[in-house]
């Protein structure tokens, strides 16, 4: 990520109103100084001479005060708009990330992102841009004022920074690896969290609340004891320093003495000249307090630019519209990692509105088959086709025109209904979508609402019921139009009645389209035009219902299981 070239004016401004700032600031105790000199001696105190000085000096804070806001201004609204584009940034690759990206990154830690790490961003970002650049200004030009009073006496302050810089950096070098490690633990800890929260259900049903609760402990412990370490390491260097800078005051004091009584060196000026030295050591200490916070945010800029680093997936396919009537695989071969296959040689040929059953044991590749036909994944090998036409050389947006899928757990967003059925199709009229949710067979329950389409949806759906639910993302699915409906066990989680209705829906659309849908009831796919069998990867069988029961193959065990049970 690079600053924006309005951000980087704005740094270029505060750059230069930090040296203003910083000449005031320095200026100002030499002003000072002579009016300690009209006040040395008795009777010999000039009080108009003392007052015009100090009035002047008040003048000079006051323009010091109004500077600094500015540069605090500045650098509050360049740290916040830096990360504002870093969490776009985010955003827009994640959403260009594949499924693969998402499946091996915990989703605490993206998250973490957004919230926790963009925070401390903006917290670091900010104190580096008001205080290290005027720090630096104050540095040298409070040094140039010193050797303008005395050099051995600016060489004896000079000589304490080594000792203030190598125990600042031994101390903010350890403090980096725990910041780090703290952040990694915070991710970890929003992804215990945001999982219980998620299956709190089944956590209940299965009497694992003490577990969740040791194992969340296990995460919290860490963290704090971690976090313990890293803010008593990054709050240990500041009084370290302290320590240090009223050493070299002591000294001064000393040698500034020895300097007034042999070279003549004024009251007033010994005073400008600890004021300078307090001056120069500031920056030291000021680094020092606000090093956790950099570090901090150095560890959570790290954390975010691994994920950034990311390659997102180019689609630069052909852009094309397909009438999506033949479907055919290739001698397919998939796997997720690399040496352990999914899909192994898989060749069939799907002709046009086709109603396709997929079926088999858990992990034969079922859902498998359906990611690689909508290209979530990419096959190791071999072709699949729509109309003839490689999918692999099409567009993304291709492919989702021609296709639309109805998953397993129905999802729905906090918005209306209205909004997510209309959400592949955001331009549709209400009219397109009173007709897919008819179709869909939910129309008559969303207009029993108070306020029918315009129902508000709650943040994870739950004020709507399961098979509700899934009856409105078929009429989502529906709004695209696609000529190819994909059903990813569609029905598997809602009860016999509510999957009766469903499937008497299913049957009405699917004799329009193309349709693939992954099955665990067998008893659903027995009107089915063709059966794909999966076993271990491999399409062991294909064919009718009736063909495949008079085979007495693989198909006919898992039926007659499921009938045996019943």
């Amino acid at each position: 990520m690079k600053f924006t070239r309005r951000q980087l004016v704005g740094i270029t401004l505060c750059i230069v109103l930090s040296f203003i700032a910083a000449y005031i600031l320095v200026l100002t105790p030499k002003y000072l100084g002579s009016a300690v000199d009209l006040m040395v001696g008795k009777g010999n105190v000039d009080l108009s001479g003392v007052r015009k000085i100090l009035l002047f000096s008040l003048g000079l804070y006051s323009a010091y005060f109004l500077l600094t806001w500015f540069v605090s201004w500045f650098a509050n609204q360049i740290a916040v708009r830096f990360v504002k584009n870093i969490r776009s940034q985010l955003e827009y690759r994640l959403n260009r990330n594949p499924l693969s990206f998402l499946d091996t990154h915990p989703h605490g830690n993206l998250l973490s992102h957004f919230s926790i790490d963009g925070e401390l961003l903006i917290d670091g970002l900010f104190q580096l841009i008001s205080q290290l650049f005027s720090g630096v200004f104050v540095v040298l030009i409070s040094l140039y004022f010193m050797l303008q009073v005395n050099v051995r006496m600016t060489l004896m302050v000079i000589a304490m920074v080594p000792v203030m810089y190598l125990t600042s950096s031994a101390i903010a070098k350890r403090s980096l690896v725990l910041y780090r490690r703290q952040q990694s633990l915070a991710g970890q800890l929003g992804g215990h969290v945001q999982e219980a929260m998620n299956n709190h259900q089944l956590i209940l049903s299965s009497n694992y609340q003490k577990e969740s609760v040791k194992d969340f402990e296990a995460i919290h412990a860490e963290y704090n004891e971690v976090g313990e370490k890293a803010q008593f390491l990054g709050a240990l260097v500041n009084p370290t320093v302290r320590v240090i800078n009223n050493i070299s005051y002591v000294l001064i004091g000393l040698m500034g003495a020895y300097v007034s009584k042999n070279y003549g060196l004024t009251v007033g000026t010994l005073t400008s000249f600890i004021s300078y030295s307090i001056i120069f050591s500031k920056p030291f200490n000021e680094f020092s307090a606000i090093v956790a916070q950099v570090m901090s945010a150095k560890a959570s800029y790290d954390r975010i630019l691994e994920t950034l680093a990311y390659p997102i997936e180019e689609d630069r396919g052909e852009k094309m519209t397909l009438k999506g009537e033949v479907v055919s695989f290739e001698h397919v071969d998939f796997s997720y990692v690399k040496g352990h296959p999914i899909i192994q040689d898989l060749s069939l040929e799907i002709p046009p509105l086709s109603k396709v059953a997929i079926v088999g044991p858990t992990g034969a590749g079922k859902s498998t088959l359906i990611n690689i036909l909508m290209r979530f994944y990419d096959v190791d090998s071999g072709i699949i086709k729509i109309d003839g036409v490689d999918t692999s050389t099409l567009t993304k947006e291709s492919l989702g025109n021609v296709m639309s899928i109805v998953l397993q757990d129905p999802w729905l967003f906090e918005g209306t209904i209205r909004q997510n059925i209309k959400y592949g199709k955001p331009h549709a009229t209400d009219a397109e979508m009173i007709e897919v949710s008819i179709q869909a067979g939910c129309h008559d329950y969303i207009q029993s609402l108070d306020k029918g389409y315009d129902t508000k949806i709650d943040l994870g759906s739950q004020n709507i019921s399961l098979g509700q639910k899934q009856m409105i993302t078929i009429a989502r699915a529906l709004m695209v139009d696609a000529p190819i409906l994909i059903l990813d066990e569609a029905t598997s989680n809602v009860d016999v009645l509510t999957e009766y209705k469903i499937q008497e829906v299913f049957r009405k659309i699917m004799a329009q389209r193309t349709s693939f849908f992954v099955a665990h009831r067998l008893a659903t796919v027995v009107d089915s035009d063709v059966i794909l069998v999966m076993r271990e990867g491999k399409l062991v069988e294909q064919g009718t219902h009736k063909e495949l029961m008079a085979h007495k193959g693989f198909y006919h065990t898992l039926f007659m299981s499921q009938f045996d049970s019943v």
